[in-house]
């Protein structure tokens, strides 16, 4: 059976702690071929609904479960838990000024409005793997390894995968909320040079908000990211689901799609190589 280990973590470039959820697949073993790693944001929302603040978990173990049974491919997965200043960790900029009249959600909180995720981003991608890659038995290698994460974690998993090219062959962006900062979050990924083959999976839903303004605007995002993507020779594909909100179950559904394809080209390209 497959099983999840916890254990806690500091993120050396914050000085804060976090939890760290790690999925193992049935018959994993600490010896023969290493397995590819899933990185993953938000860990609590990962496999628990007990642990979630909305009631409803991804269920990625379940996902990645019924994947070995039906394809015999696995992979490990490691989530990090968010901690309270999540939109300051999530976003290497501070959050832009929006006009008056618009009505989304600002964090009272102005050590919550960005800014830090470069900093955790270089803990994410250097020290959080080699903790991962000493501890467990995974393929260390690039085409192996993938980032993702929805809403904030979509927008640190783009910032992650394009800014660490060498470490993430993959993306995963969920319902990614790049309108945190749209100006220097588009700049960045238009002007970020690419320098390996990548693949990503860009998911949005119809229904985002419940909120027609709101959600027409992050449908946009979407298309916009999905085509500077495109642009820059990504191989990425763009899932539009109309009926769907942003929440887990949502996520649940597509990343089961995007888990597929990242072990199937991972599997097929070691059986062809």
């Amino acid at each position: 059976m497959s099983q999840i280990e916890s254990f806690e973590l500091e993120i050396s470039t914050l000085k804060r702690m976090r939890k760290v959820w790690v999925y193992l697949p049935d018959k994993y073993s600490e010896s023969g071929s290493g397995l590819p790693v899933i990185y993953m944001h938000d860990g609590q929302n990962l496999f628990y609904d007990e642990l979630t603040a909305y009631g409803k978990a991804w269920h990625v173990d379940k996902c990645l479960d019924d994947i070995y049974a039906k394809t015999g491919n696995s992979c490990i997965v490691v989530g990090v838990e968010c901690g309270q200043r999540r939109m300051t960790e999530y976003s290497p900029w501070k959050m832009s000024p929006f006009p008056k009249h618009d009505k989304r959600h600002i964090p009272k909180d102005d050590a919550n409005r960005g800014g830090e995720g470069a900093e955790y981003s270089e803990w994410f991608a250097t020290t959080l793997k080699a903790y991962i890659d000493g501890h467990y038995n995974t393929d260390k290698s690039r085409t192996a390894t993938a980032v993702a994460g929805s809403s904030m974690g979509g927008l640190i998993s783009c910032y992650l995968g394009l800014n660490y090219q060498t470490v993430y062959e993959t993306m995963g962006l969920f319902s990614s909320y790049t309108d945190f900062n749209r100006a220097k979050f588009n700049s960045f990924v238009r002007n970020t040079p690419q320098a390996e083959a990548q693949h990503a999976f860009v998911y949005c839903g119809g229904k985002e908000w419940n909120d027609a303004p709101r959600d027409r605007r992050m449908l946009s995002q979407s298309l916009r990211l999905y085509d500077i993507l495109v642009n820059r020779n990504v191989i990425c594909e763009l899932v539009l689901d109309s009926e769907q909100p942003h929440y887990e179950t949502a996520w649940e559904i597509y990343f089961y799609t995007f888990a597929q394809e990242f072990l199937s080209r991972y599997y097929s390209a070691k059986t062809n190589g």
